[in-house]
């Protein structure tokens, strides 16, 4: 009895040893290598647009999106697509890569390795920038699903607050499904990184007109503040209407301006997204001018002192841009209900409204001060054109202000009459 009682725990060790080499949390690095990644992000553009060289910056980096975060599936002789709905992110989760300058690759800690087993294949899915509270969203905004929920894994995402927006995110998402190691691939997956968000960025000009009186120094156009419509703003400032003149301006009640929403089997959704009752202010990230000016008689409503961005005769060539350079807002498409792209609608006319004020200034030649300026105030909605919004795509509008010049149609000098009253004075 007790030699089959050895024989037994003798085959109970080696069966143990046998399932190891199969399980990926197990496997012999000396079979095969490493798996390592490379990455590529399209529209490679500059600044705050995550890129292949803005991923390398350093993750940890507090003023920076650097890094990716990677989850992966072991999914044995099955492909994902067939064991989705039950298979997990066990073999990665939240897994953060890092870009090392030294060595020019992609490093991860701890290091995984591939399956010894022929066929066995593990898929993966990563996201960008990395975010290291990955239930919280923190820094990025970005909250993943648990590493325990089976199928692809899906974000929850939100805009950066209306004071935060020179620091808003774009968010880019990559899969590489059913992957195994060959001699050819040497183990290392690639990730091509797609944008999931909408980008926008706006210019602005004079209609057309002679407009050489506008000058920048004795007249000239103020843009001074820009929001987004609120569904349902009131009729008060502390209420979220962000109207300077017309405290009765209409709400957006269809607004499809979404602060936070799912992104969910690789395209987004809204069961639960987030449209804001208020307006919702872009002057964070406005290219206003550092002096600004001094309006004299502001009034009610009006600062004395006011920042803006100034359009001259020249813009009606040269546009302005009403955004720092290599700044954007990224925000959340509308009607982005397939992940194919090519198959969604993007917005109708009126599902995102943009309110922008603006001041006419003129000199104040009352003054001794060479800031101080006369200025009656304008406001203007514009709705963004239908088919609008869409994933992955690019949008630069221009707003074009029209303005009446004062014209002086007719100078005219009437004759002396003849005298009529001959008066002598002594």
């Amino acid at each position: 009895m007790k030699k089959n009682s050895a024989i037994t725990q003798l085959l109970t060790v080696l069966l143990l040893a046998g399932c190891s080499q199969n399980e990926v949390t197990d496997v012999n690095p000396d079979s095969h290598p490493a798996v390592g990644f490379g990455v590529y992000t399209g529209l490679a553009t500059r600044g705050v647009d995550m890129t292949t060289e803005s991923m390398k910056d350093s993750p940890s980096d507090a003023e920076k999106y650097g890094g990716f975060g990677i989850m992966g599936y072991f999914t044995g002789q099955e492909t994902f697509e067939n064991v989705k709905n039950t298979v997990t992110a066990g073999y990665m989760y939240n897994q953060a890569a890092e870009y090392d300058s030294k060595t020019s690759a992609w490093t991860y800690s701890p290091v995984k390795y591939w399956p010894n087993r022929d066929g066995d294949k593990i898929s993966f899915f990563a996201y960008a920038p990395y975010e290291s509270n990955g239930q919280s969203g923190t820094k990025t905004g970005i909250t993943i699903s648990a590493a325990t929920e089976a199928g692809i894994p899906y974000i929850n995402f939100s805009l950066k607050k209306e004071n935060e927006l020179t620091k808003m995110v774009d968010l880019v998402v990559a899969d590489a499904l059913d992957q195994q190691y060959t001699q050819a691939n040497g183990g290392k997956v690639s990730f091509n990184f797609k944008h999931t968000l909408s980008r926008i960025s706006f210019k602005a000009k004079l209609g057309s007109g002679d407009f050489t009186g506008m000058d920048g120094n004795n007249s000239f156009v103020y843009i001074t503040h820009m929001w987004i419509v609120g569904k349902d703003h009131g009729t008060t400032a502390e209420s979220g209407n962000l109207s300077l003149t017309n405290l009765s301006a209409a709400s957006n009640t269809g607004s499809k301006f979404y602060t936070s929403a799912k992104w969910s089997q690789l395209h987004w959704n809204y069961e639960n997204a987030v449209i804001p009752d208020k307006d919702f202010s872009l002057d964070n990230i406005l290219a206003l001018e550092k002096e600004g000016i001094i309006e004299t008689d502001a009034t009610t409503g009006h600062e004395g002192s006011v920042k803006g961005i100034k359009l001259t005769a020249e813009s009606q060539k040269t546009p302005v841009s009403l955004f720092p350079e290599k700044q954007y807002l990224y925000l959340i498409p509308v009607g982005d209900n397939d992940p194919d792209v090519t198959k969604n609608s993007g917005c109708a006319e009126g599902d995102i409204k943009i309110g922008f004020h603006y001041d006419i200034v003129t000199k104040d030649n009352t003054s001794s001060g060479s800031s101080k300026y006369i200025a009656s105030h304008a406001e203007s909605v514009i709705s963004l054109p239908k088919g609008h919004m869409k994933r992955n795509e690019s949008y630069l509008y221009t707003l074009q202000i029209n303005l009446h010049e004062i014209k002086i149609e007719e100078a005219k000098v009437e004759k002396w009459s003849d005298i009529t009253n001959d008066v002598t004075i002594e």
